[in-house]
């Protein structure tokens, strides 16, 4: 089993390393060249690296296993919007305060093509769609880094202030991509999924062995808001009384959630059972033989 599942694992780390090397590129381009954009556009690839890590490990804990907790695989999304958040007011807030103070130094010119490279090497590395902030993001810092040079060395002085610019709009999509990232792990966690096939299937063979019980019509557990439930159908004899049914469900319902212990609510329909056509049979002196329409 081990065998199987390492290309799995391998493949799931590969796109967040791949986004680990293109921000450790771009932090270096932006502190070496003087340039704050892609210093910025930098941190956004270490969120973005952060983000498919977690996508990843969410992934691995849908797999189907027998005991199963709702809501705490969230944790760590939510802490990672958070700090995302954080660090994207603080970019923002840093490109402020360059941009009100005198500017005396501006980019190198192989910064307005570090972040193009980058980009580039990320379409081909990684398959698959780039999200839109990316491309924005790329744009912008490329733009502004760009600008900056050229007017520093044109004598232009507003434009040297296209590259702290660019850092705090970078900074803002920062921001917008935490909160958009806290909107998805509560939205995610407060529908109702499915839980695994093994775990029905565990259910309707612990039920069936209870006495009383003569078939297990349905087992359907789920996670709802967090919270484990089970839904449960049983048959019995439809000669015993409703006491007597009552019993039985009482039985199952104990059993279940003393075996087990994720499941902290089970809720047990008791129906009689039905054998199916014909209903009647000849071998039973107990039955009434009143004619009806069908004899």
């Amino acid at each position: 089993m081990a065998i199987n599942r390492q290309p799995a694992a391998v493949a799931g780390m590969r796109e967040p390393l791949i986004h680990v090397g293109l921000a450790l590129v771009k932090g270096a381009s932006g502190a070496l060249l003087g340039s704050t954009a892609v210093l910025s556009d930098a941190f956004r690839s270490a969120g973005d690296a952060c983000g498919s890590y977690l996508s990843h490990s969410e992934t691995a804990a849908r797999r189907p296993r027998r005991f199963k907790l709702g809501g705490g695989e969230h944790a760590p999304a939510y802490l990672f919007s958070i700090l995302l958040m954080l660090i994207g007011l603080e970019v923002a807030m840093l490109a402020v305060q360059n941009m009100l103070s005198s500017l005396d130094e501006y980019p190198r010119w192989p910064a307005a093509f570090a972040v193009p490279i980058c980009l580039a090497l990320r379409l081909w590395l990684i398959r698959g769609a780039v999200p839109a902030t990316e491309w924005l993001s790329s744009l912008i810092a490329a733009a502004g880094a760009g600008a900056a040079w050229a007017g520093g060395e044109r004598g232009i002085e507003w434009m040297l202030y296209m590259d702290p610019l660019a850092s705090a709009f970078i900074g803002i999509i920062i921001v917008c991509k935490g909160y958009g990232l806290i909107m998805q792990s509560g939205k995610q966690r407060s529908e109702t999924r499915e839980v695994d096939s093994e775990l029905a299937g565990d259910l309707m063979e612990l039920i069936q062995r209870v006495d009383g019980v003569v078939t297990v019509e349905a087992a359907h557990p789920s996670n709802s808001g967090g919270k484990l439930t089970a839904d449960i159908v049983i048959s019995v004899n439809p000669r015993i009384s409703v006491l007597e049914g009552a019993e039985i469900a009482r039985r199952v319902k104990l059993l279940v959630q003393k075996r087990f212990l994720q499941i902290v609510e089970v809720k047990i329909c008791v129906e009689p059972y039905n054998p199916g056509y014909p209903y009647k049979s000849n071998h039973d002196p107990n039955q009434d033989h009143i004619p009806t329409l069908l004899q």
